[in-house]
Order: C-alpha cells, then sequence, then structure tokens
C-alpha cells in the first residue's frame, strides 16, 4: 500500500511535508483535510481551525496539554477516522482518539504524528520532493550508488 504526499509551500514561503487525508464527520461524512508530516509528533492533532468540524463527534471534555519546540498549548480529544487514498484509489482508514487544538494561534495546519504514521514506513526525501506512507506489499530499499 502506497498513500503519497507532497512538498506544499506554506503562507510563509517555507516548503513543508504533507499527507492529504480525510476524517469522518458525525453525519459519517468525510471531510478533507491537510496534515503537516511531522515525525518529532508523538501524536496527531487537528488544527483549531478544523476543530468546529469536529463538534459533534465524541470528545472527552478533560483539557490536555500539547508541548513542543514552542512551549505547551491547550487541546482536547476527539474519536474519529482518518482515511488516505492508496495509490490504487482505495481508502485506508486508521481509527482512534486523537487530539485537536483549542487555540487558533497553536498550527495552522493538522499535524500528523506517529500515533498514525507508526502503522508505515515514511519516506521523507525532500532533494527528490517525494513523500511517501507504505506499507505490505509495497517496501524499499536503500541501495548504495
Amino acid at each position: 500500500m502506497r498513500v503519497d504526499g507532497s512538498w506544499i509551500p506554506g503562507e510563509d514561503g517555507v516548503i513543508r511535508p504533507v499527507v492529504s487525508g480525510a476524517v469522518r464527520l458525525a453525519s459519517d461524512r468525510w471531510l478533507e483535510v491537510d496534515f503537516l508530516l511531522d515525525a518529532g509528533a508523538d501524536r496527531t492533532v487537528f488544527s483549531a481551525r478544523f476543530l468546529h468540524h469536529l463538534r459533534h463527534l465524541s470528545t472527552k471534555s478533560t483539557e490536555i496539554i500539547l508541548a513542543g519546540v514552542g512551549g505547551g498549548t491547550e487541546s482536547i480529544t476527539i474519536e474519529t477516522s482518518i482515511g488516505f487514498v492508496r495509490d490504487d484509489g482505495e481508502m485506508v482508514t486508521v481509527r482512534g482518539t486523537f487530539a485537536a487544538f483549542t487555540k487558533l494561534e497553536s498550527a495552522d495546519l493538522s499535524i500528523l504524528g506517529r500515533d498514525v504514521t507508526n502503522n508505515f514506513s515514511v519516506i521523507y526525501d525532500y532533494p527528490q520532493q517525494v513523500i511517501v506512507l507504505l506499507a505490505p506489499p509495497h517496501a524499499y530499499e536503500i541501495k548504495r550508488s
């Protein structure tokens, strides 16, 4: 299985690794969301801008503090599924409890963390402009050139 991402310039001009996905809403409808692929993030977090779309999902009212390079920020948790379109056009889903930032200044993009990416071999290749999530039957090999 292969899910392709891309290197996308942000509003600040910085090029970042992004994987497009979809989130299952309470209505069972899927809504597209772009995720910043972050190898340093322990968990997947929806941006506060995206949070209003998730308001009818099962949430845990306990606020948790997520910490990173910029310090700590408040979040809530949401139970849902995230889907990614594979190279064959079918969707693969990951179900779980994910975080959502509650403050707009916390992040511009939703973040795809290791709670999801640990299900895949992840390739970040800036020189070749490749972002790929792989799972069997796909694999990769590193060769000496």
